[in-house]
């Protein structure tokens, strides 16, 4: 099938009838961003697959201005296709009726088909039936792409296990399989009845189908977890291939890490023992006194004289108080020189009770009135009389001449510089010793930081060659050695599943041919011989449909890795590989990109999309062998990763592939900056191309105002 022209009429951008002829060959549709280049595509893609909704966000405002309130006009889009020598249209399209400014109506919706032989005679037919003969849906599904994230077409595990159902020879046995199974078990079914009506090997026969049906689950359990680990292994593998392009840089990064944490460990250490508290120690540590011993001496000078002073005032008033004792004391009344008793004792009330009684209680003799002992009494209370009256008239005569000692204080505190002198006199030493540790430190720490600088410039390097981030790099070295153990011990866990796999297997076909040898001395010969002719039928078919699934998975490789080395022509590529994988109960087939029999690592953007469209056009080779039939390949913007210069050499490749190409690129224009005019730079003109457009909105036009906006097609 060959797409000969595409007509759009009032769709979005395209305003009233734009008409794109088309090559069978390679077509190149030119366009910047925003000037209809992907409408074009969204326009034939609606033509294929769109639905009869929202269908008035399709409508081109610039037409539905124009239009008077009441009036309507068709949005069509138009496919004119000629497949064995006749031609096809299929139009889809819908009425647009303007209700009021900006709004409309929608109805009629329609898809319509012509079919046009040969002489040029045409028919009327269903337009979606006409379309799904002539381009069908599975094919359809890999022939329109937009972007390069679309072109991964395999994603999913099934996207490329339906694909080769849909074009390989390997689903033709699937209902021969089926059906094989079927009679198969039938007979297995009519053998097993025909077998216990010997009630001798019963109970035998019995234990024999419970230990088959046993160990088919033990079977289908390490199935399960050897593919479960068979997964694990692969991401494993995957994470240590990436690992192992920065596992150096990792470890040099942990060397430098290393490195510079101890030189900043070091720089902590020296501006701890920094010490530039001068404050603090200008009092606490007496550096204010550095200059003390001079005033010491002067004030200790002072507090000495002011000492003597004091003692000799105080001499002097001791002699003083000495006198007045002297005195006192001399006017002592002494009996026998005896030292008298004080002057209260005995007391006065004694004392009056003695004379009134005419007796000395004391000594215990008679005192009569006017006797010696009598009149010695009364002088003693006329005394003690006399010395109260005295007392109470002198109350500060015991008052000392210096009520507060401070002098002795002074004294105390003079001292006591005194024997701090020495300790002061090392407080200079002490201020010149802590500034020379101080300046060392800085000087230390200065060298530190110098060679910290060039640690750190060298970590830089490093993390500059390296395609990922720091904290990545640092992660990879921690967990390399535990993926490889991982690796290691998953690796084992796969041979012993693999080992208790292929004893089940082993142990299973023991205990299902000791039941074929009941089934040979018990059952009808005839049942046998139908059986064993259908497990054998079952056998071929199964190994027909796998041969030849595996036969289109090796010529889809085949053809791929042929499209990718035309493509990527004395570039780098590696291989693409395609490995088919049994799970429990399907199949799943995956595509890589191999070197030397490892994963590519990281492939770059331009490389996968070069891979992604190599197994396309792999595909549309392959569907048009099997179908006997071409069909056209539609692509937006696929290359936006390659830049000019791989585009250029990307398109001079594809123009010899065969199949019909359109292709819709924003490359090999140009903007003026001052006029903004748009131009074609002369570097297409070495593009080779079967037939080439350029798209653009028609100038002037208002970028905030769809009514203004009208997408030019001009035919190169």
């Amino acid at each position: 099938m060959i797409i000969r022209k595409i007509q759009i009429d009032n769709y979005l951008c395209y305003y009233d009838t734009n008409t794109f002829e088309l090559s069978e060959g390679l077509n190149i549709i030119l366009g910047e961003n925003g000037e209809g280049k992907t409408k074009f595509f969204e326009a034939v893609d609606w033509l294929f697959n769109g639905e009869n909704r929202e269908l008035d966000m399709l409508v081109s405002a610039k037409k539905l201005n124009e239009m008077e309130i009441g009036d309507s006009f068709r949005v069509r889009v138009s496919m004119t296709a000629e497949q064995y020598g006749e031609n096809s249209i299929i139009t889809k399209s819908f009425l647009a009726k303007k209700e009021k400014p900006n709004e409309c109506s929608t109805s009629s919706f329609m898809i319509e088909g012509i079919s046009e032989n040969s002489s040029g005679e045409r028919t009327q037919v269903d337009g979606q039936a006409l379309l799904d003969r002539i381009f069908p849906f599975q094919i359809r599904k890999y022939s329109m792409f937009k972007g390069e994230a679309d072109l991964n077409i395999f994603e999913s595990d099934n996207a490329l296990t339906n694909l080769i159902n849909l074009f390989s020879e390997a689903k033709h046995y699937d209902k021969y399989s089926e059906k094989g199974a079927f009679l198969r078990e039938k007979a297995e079914r009519a053998v097993e009845d025909s077998s216990k009506l010997d009630k001798k090997n019963e109970a035998l026969y019995k234990k024999l189908e419970g230990d088959i049906i046993y160990l088919n689950g033990e079977k289908a359990k390490y199935l399960i977890h050897l593919n479960s680990t068979e997964d694990e292994i692969r991401k494993i593998e995957g994470n240590l291939q990436l690992a192992e392009s920065h596992v150096n840089n990792a470890d040099a990064l942990e060397t430098l890490n290393n490195r510079i944490k101890n030189i900043e460990n070091q720089i902590t250490a020296h501006l701890g023992r920094i010490d530039e508290n001068y404050t603090t120690s200008l009092f606490d540590e007496n550096w204010i006194l550095v200059n003390f011993e001079s005033f010491h001496k002067e004030f200790a000078e002072k507090v000495s004289e002011h000492s003597k002073t004091r003692r000799k005032l105080q001499s002097q008033f001791d002699e003083q108080k000495g006198i007045i004792k002297g005195e006192k004391k001399a006017k002592a009344e002494l009996l026998n020189k005896a030292i008298p008793l004080p002057n209260n004792i005995p007391s006065k009330a004694i004392m009056e009770e003695m004379l009134n009684d005419e007796i000395c209680k004391v000594c215990n003799r008679e005192a009569i009135k006017g006797s010696e002992a009598y009149e010695f009494m009364m002088k003693r209370l006329k005394t003690y009389l006399e010395s109260q009256v005295t007392e109470e008239s002198e109350p500060n005569k015991d008052e000392p001449l210096f009520k507060y000692d401070y002098t002795n204080r002074l004294d105390n505190l003079s001292i006591s510089h005194e024997d701090n002198l020495k300790n002061l006199r090392l407080v200079r030493t002490k201020i010149k010793e802590l500034f020379e540790f101080n300046d060392d430190r800085k000087k230390d720490i200065d060298e530190l930081k110098e060679q910290l600088d060039k640690e750190k410039t060298e970590r830089d390097r490093i993390l500059g060659n390296s395609s990922i981030a720091e904290e990545k790099l640092i992660d990879v070295l921690k967990n390399y050695n535990a993926w490889q153990k991982d690796l290691k011990n998953r690796n084992q866990d796969q041979v012993d599943c693999t080992t208790k796999v292929k004893s089940i297997v082993s142990e299973l076909k023991a205990k299902k041919e000791e039941k074929d040898n009941i089934d040979k001395s018990s059952a009808n010969s005839f049942l046998i011989k139908t059986r064993n002719i259908l497990r054998d039928i079952e056998t071929i078919f199964i190994d027909t449909k796998e041969k030849k699934f595996d036969e289109f998975i090796e010529k889809l490789q085949t053809k791929s890795n042929n499209f990718f080395k035309t493509i990527n022509i004395d570039a780098f590529t590696g291989t693409i590989i395609f490995t088919r994988r049994n799970k429990v109960n399907r199949t799943i087939v995956e595509v890589e990109l191999q070197e030397d029999g490892r994963t590519f690592y990281k492939p770059n953007q331009s490389l996968l999309t070069s891979m992604h469209i190599s197994i396309l056009f792999a595909i549309s080779e392959l569907a048009s062998e099997i179908k006997e039939e071409n069909f056209p390949m539609i692509f937006d913007a696929p290359t936006s990763s390659f830049g000019e210069n791989k585009t250029a050499q990307f398109l001079n490749l594809i123009f010899e592939t065969e199949n019909q190409k359109i292709l819709l690129i924003k490359d090999f224009l140009n903007t003026d900056i001052a006029t903004k005019t748009l131009s074609i730079k002369k570097e297409f003109e070495n593009v080779r191309r079967d037939k080439a457009f350029w798209v653009k909105l028609e100038r002037p036009f208002d970028p905030n105002n769809l009514k203004t906006i009208n997408s030019q097609v001009i035919t190169l």
